[in-house]
């Protein structure tokens, strides 16, 4: 029973069904956020389908009052549909404006009505149709102080218990400055109720916006903690994740109304809703490629430049009037530019789908779906004339950042087994090169040590003959060792240590009494187990290379293992030899170009936590060290 438990905790299935109980949770609210009976409280107030616009300011009478029931005689342009370039820049060009909107029909009640209203750039009144002033915000005689457009604010306005048909709205703002003005939601009711829905309408999105701006973060984490696996395409979902999370929650009119610092929400949606679409290319580029012609390839260049181009102005807008002027002239351009970074992804996924890649069918329908609602918006907008209005395309973007996420865990995970396979096949080709190099150390020390050896015993023969057979004995039992040891991967420290005592035995008898040896071991070594080999070529070191041309007439040569602890491993050995040159020194790679080296990358490979340091001992001679964590060996392919 309890290894069956065991085996449900391992696979994820209480995460799934999390993750299925929140998604299903949140998709349900916002289902029952559209289709919810409306509560009777509340009732949809349209500004901008229902207004008309006067250019100029209307002149008071002699008593300094505005005689609104004249105001029917002016001639009111309709503000629905689509304004063209040269009567939207004519707004903009005159300091005042003049609203008439319809109003709130049949509002014969004891209860009091609000409206939130949100509005940058432009101080305003509102009076209904008898001109009593029902709202006021800001000083019309100071265009010191008009808030610019970065400056969104929020206002609850009481609507008046009367018969008014209409409502009038006096707009004050800067010559030639973009402004914006809109009812939150479009909707009026008891300002309790109008709250709670506003709420209602809003948490789903900025819970999805912020599952996809922690998405972002995560990927952008992994990436940078991974970095040497080069997981580019990750690091475009994370930007790619992270601008759709930021231009949903900046552009979330709930978090606009809650957050006191509207400047910086303003330049997260312009920097978010401008360069959203440079990582998606770039993505599905790493993925499909750039497809004929380079399409992509120009498209994302030209992203970059207009993007650019486009971020500054719209930061300059409350300094330079030329900004308006560019940036209403291009409007008609930027859809259509927007259009185009949907256009290439759809040609890129179709012709990567035809020439068979069957994940790019995915990637076709979700572009074509996203095209579809983004021309959706653009009608919508051009109808309404409401350039605020971007839930549909927002939700159009999450098509690509989902289509895109699943190509991501193909991408980089859904080859794990292939990777695993590779991984180990690498290994087994390291071990193979770890042998080759154990066997290139054999055969070198082989010819050159049994040559001395021989010269040796050949001198013992004429100077002192009673040594020959311990010379031999010693001789025949390195070579024991060399053939039965060699081919293991790991033997005994004994082993080693014995190994090493008759290889200096030999070389002291060679050496004759010129050489003093000081060979000692302290710790408990019973436990050690070492790759065979990984000593000897650093005593050897010292008779190669230190007392070869040394003046010296007496050379001494000091060798030590001992455990520092139960795990780590130490041994040194140094001596009064030549030394090491300063151009060796000074260079490391020259250095351990001699047999050090590759004792170096035998622990390289073996261990992960070692030291190995070649340096000059003093007064005189050379100096090696080695540190190991005996614990710390890295995993090998059987």
């Amino acid at each position: 029973m309890l290894n069956l438990g065991g085996r449900f905790l391992e696979k994820p299935t209480l995460s799934i069904c999390l993750l299925f109980l929140v998604f299903s949770v949140s998709i349900s609210s916002y289902v029952y956020s559209i289709t919810k009976p409306t509560d009777s409280s509340l009732a949809e107030y349209y500004l901008a389908e229902n207004t008309e616009y006067f250019v100029g300011d209307i002149p008071a009478n002699d008593n300094g009052e505005i005689d609104f029931q004249k105001m029917h005689k002016v001639y009111w342009e309709s503000i629905s549909g689509w304004i063209n370039d040269s009567e939207l820049q004519r707004i903009t060009d005159s300091e005042y404006i003049w609203l008439r909107s319809k109003a709130l029909p049949n509002h014969k009640t004891q209860e009091e009505l609000f409206f939130l209203i949100e509005h940058g750039g432009l101080n305003l009144e509102i009076f209904n149709e008898y001109g009593d002033s029902i709202f006021k915000y800001g000083n019309f005689s100071d265009q010191e102080r008009l808030p610019n457009i970065f400056q969104s604010k929020f206002n609850w306005v009481k609507i008046p218990n009367d018969d008014s048909n209409y409502y009038y709205l006096r707009l004050y703002h800067k010559k030639g400055i973009l402004f914006v003005i809109t009812i939150v939601e479009n909707l009026v009711g008891k300002q309790t109720a109008l709250y709670r829905e506003i709420a209602l309408k809003n948490l789903t999105t900025i819970f999805f916006h912020s599952f996809f701006l922690m998405i972002g973060i995560i990927c952008a984490l992994v990436f940078f903690i991974e970095y040497k696996k080069q997981y580019n395409i990750l690091l475009d979902f994370a930007a790619f994740s992270l601008c759709f999370g930021l231009l949903g929650l900046t552009s979330n009119v709930l978090i606009r109304y809650l957050f006191t610092n509207s400047e910086t929400l303003f330049i997260l949606t312009t920097v978010a809703s401008n360069f959203v679409f440079i990582p998606m290319l770039s993505g599905v580029r790493r993925l499909f490629g750039s497809g004929s012609y380079k399409v992509l390839d120009i498209l994302i260049y030209i992203d970059v430049v207009i993007c650019s181009a486009t971020t500054l102005l719209v930061f300059s807008l409350p300094f330079a009037d030329v900004a308006h002027s560019l940036l209403i002239s291009s409007r008609s351009f930027f859809l259509l530019f927007n259009l185009l970074n949907i256009l290439g992804p759809i040609y890129i996924t179709f012709e990567a789908w035809k020439k068979g890649n069957p994940e790019a069918f995915g990637h076709f329908i979700g572009f074509s779906v996203t095209l579809l609602l983004v021309i959706i918006e653009i009608s919508l907008a051009i109808k309404s004339n409401d350039n605020s209005t971007n839930k549909v395309v927002l939700w159009g973007v999450l098509f690509g950042v989902i289509s895109q996420g699943f190509a991501l865990e193909r991408a980089i995970f859904a080859n794990r087994q292939k990777a695993q396979v590779y991984k180990e096949d690498l290994l087994k080709a390291e071990k193979s090169l770890k042998e080759s190099q154990l066997k290139t150390l054999q055969t070198k020390m082989s010819p050159h040590y049994l040559f001395n050896s021989l010269n040796t015993i050949h001198a013992l023969h004429k100077i002192k003959p009673e040594l020959i057979g311990d010379a031999i004995l010693s001789l025949a039992n390195n070579y024991r060792f060399i053939s039965d040891r060699t081919d293991r991967d790991w033997i005994p420290f004994e082993e080693e240590w014995n190994f090493l005592e008759d290889y200096l035995h030999l070389q002291k008898l060679r050496f004759y009494d010129t050489v003093q040896i000081d060979f000692k071991k302290s710790g408990d070594f019973s436990s050690v187990i070492l790759p065979p080999l990984l000593l000897q070529p650093i005593i050897e070191n010292s008779f190669k290379h230190g007392f070869r041309g040394s003046a010296e007439e007496q050379f001494q040569l000091f060798i030590h293992a001992k455990m520092i602890r139960d795990s780590v491993f130490s041994f040194v050995v140094y001596d009064n030899g030549i030394g090491i040159p300063e151009e060796l020194l000074a260079d490391k790679t020259k250095l351990l170009e001699r047999s050090l080296g590759n004792i170096k990358e035998r622990l390289r490979n073996l261990y992960s936590e070692f030291s190995f340091e070649v340096t000059r001992n003093f007064p005189e001679g050379a100096r090696t060290e080695i540190e190991i964590i005996l614990t710390s060996k890295v995993q090998q392919v059987p």
